[in-house]
């Protein structure tokens, strides 16, 4: 028995060491870049290309007057699922003046927005969003986005978009840089509901007996953001996924 034993652990050995040895060469080299020794600019530009892609979250929020804004930002993720919770990052507008974005002012000031998820059939459309409008602008009629009712909160829905999670907020974190500048804040918000287009949902019945709901990602076409200027993955017309490059809007 010992001496199975033993064969069977020298074969997982010699097993991992293959496996290790093909995915490493001696004669690799690696570049350290210390983060100090960065501008706020060149920090940036390497963070954007080192952590792809990123989800966007096209955020829909109302101001006071009820006027909707409409902007997506790459920061943006899943924290947790108990309870569902997504995050997003909104740098300011002004690190040196602490001056907060349309998004951040209206979520702060009325607690919910919503987290649209972007496709490629509507890319052009969400980076026209990203213009750097006049406060009170609304950008869904300058990108020519159209709006659908939520259920739980004010503030729309993109039409457009295929999933769309309405939120409340849980709760925010100011982050300051090594200056002690307010530089963005961290955003967590609540998802109350989520809506999913009926051509891209996946339905089955779970070990419980209940229907458990998921969405197609082939139907979801989904857009991420990489570096640069650049966003990833892209449907194409081969029904494959490449890149595209696409600079902010002039407004």
């Amino acid at each position: 028995m010992r001496h199975k034993l033993w064969r069977r652990l020298t074969w997982h050995r010699r097993a991992f060491r293959g496996c290790a040895s093909s995915s490493h060469k001696a004669d690799e080299k690696f570049t350290r870049i210390d983060m100090a020794d960065l501008s706020t600019s060149d920090c940036y530009r390497l963070m954007i290309s080192a952590v792809v892609p990123r989800p966007i979250g096209l955020l829909t929020t109302l101001d006071a007057t009820g006027i909707v804004n409409c902007a997506p930002f790459s920061y943006s993720s899943i924290v947790s699922h108990d309870p569902p919770i997504v995050c997003t990052s909104i740098s300011h507008r002004s690190t040196e003046h602490g001056i907060k974005k349309d998004t951040l002012v209206n979520i702060e000031t009325t607690g919910e927005y919503v987290f649209n998820v972007v496709s490629s059939d509507f890319l052009q459309q969400a980076n026209q969003c990203a213009g750097d409008y006049p406060a009170g602008t609304d950008e869904m009629l300058e990108a020519g986005l159209a709006t659908l009712p939520s259920s739980h909160v004010q503030p729309p829905r993109v039409a457009q978009s295929r999933v769309s999670l309405e939120c409340t907020l849980f709760d925010t974190k100011p982050i300051a840089n090594d200056a002690g500048k307010h530089s963005c804040t961290l955003v967590l918000g609540r998802v109350r509901a989520v809506h999913v287009r009926d051509d891209v949902i996946k339905r089955r019945t779970s070990s419980s007996g209940t229907e458990a709901v998921t969405v197609d990602l082939e139907g979801l076409e989904v857009v991420g953001r990489a570096g640069d200027i650049t966003y990833w993955p892209v449907g194409r017309e081969d029904g494959g996924g490449g890149s595209l490059r696409m600079p902010r809007p002039k407004v």
